[in-house]
């Protein structure tokens, strides 16, 4: 009824970066983004390899966001 399990797979990430899992699936995977390369784990750093489409958009609505100030608390009426 379960499928395998395999221990220690390796994933190989578009940035460069290798790291292991647990899966059912036997590997070796690859994946496009990865917790290190990912804006929005590490906004600080740069993407090394832009990915176009879904990361691109991504990366727009963050600058968006950054430039918006935010707005200032509404005074109470007595």
């Amino acid at each position: 009824m379960h499928g395998n399990y395999f221990k220690d797979v390796e994933v190989n990430c578009i940035c460069g970066a290798k790291f292991t899992v647990n899966a059912t699936i036997p590997g070796p995977m690859k994946v496009e983004t990865c917790y290190q390369c990912h804006p929005a784990f590490n906004k600080d750093k740069v993407v090394k390899k832009v990915i176009k489409g879904r990361m691109e958009k991504f990366l727009e609505k963050q600058k968006k966001m950054d430039t918006i100030k935010p707005a200032k608390p509404a005074k109470k009426a007595k």
